[in-house]
């Protein structure tokens, strides 16, 4: 009878240990896709803004339809990382920095800053004035900057 008891005993802790194992995996899962999610919004965005770089820049021909299209890209992407920024995402494969969590209101108020921004970048690309387009490309490229410095690690 003891030995039915022990061995019991010996059962439930084994499945106890292998539910709070499994419930491991599954968070790290969760924070893996978290970090994904996000690295796959930055990316979509970088390319979108890389875009308009080329405009501004001369390296790509002023097409004021196709700038409004890629400025409004921008302002919808710039919605979506954020919430890749979840507990447990700050170790993986990612390059944010620690300051992030440790920071969490100024990382906040730079990634609203981020969305302003791009709404007004937005809103210049649809006018079809490249000057204006080039100064609002560059206050959005500050505040993306901004936030970089802070809080992402440099390759």
């Amino acid at each position: 009878m003891r030995r039915i008891i022990c061995s019991l005993c010996a059962a439930a802790v084994l499945l106890t240990v292998m539910n709070g194992f499994g419930a491991a995996q599954a968070q790290d899962r969760k924070a893996e896709q978290a970090i994904k999610h996000r690295r796959a919004a930055f990316t979509l965005m970088s390319t979108y803004f890389s875009r308009l770089l080329q405009t501004v820049d001369g390296d790509r021909p002023f097409d004021a339809k196709q700038v409004a299209a890629d400025a409004k890209t921008v302002e919808m992407l710039s919605r979506l990382p954020w919430e890749g920024f979840a507990p447990g995402t700050e170790r993986g494969e990612t390059r944010a920095k620690d300051d992030i969590w440790l920071e969490e209101d100024r990382f906040k108020q730079l990634a609203q800053d981020l969305q302003r921004q791009t709404i007004e970048l937005s809103r210049v690309a649809a006018g079809g004035d490249l000057v204006q387009l080039k100064k609002a490309f560059t206050q959005t490229r500050d505040v993306c900057n901004a936030c970089h410095k802070s809080f992402r690690t440099q390759p």
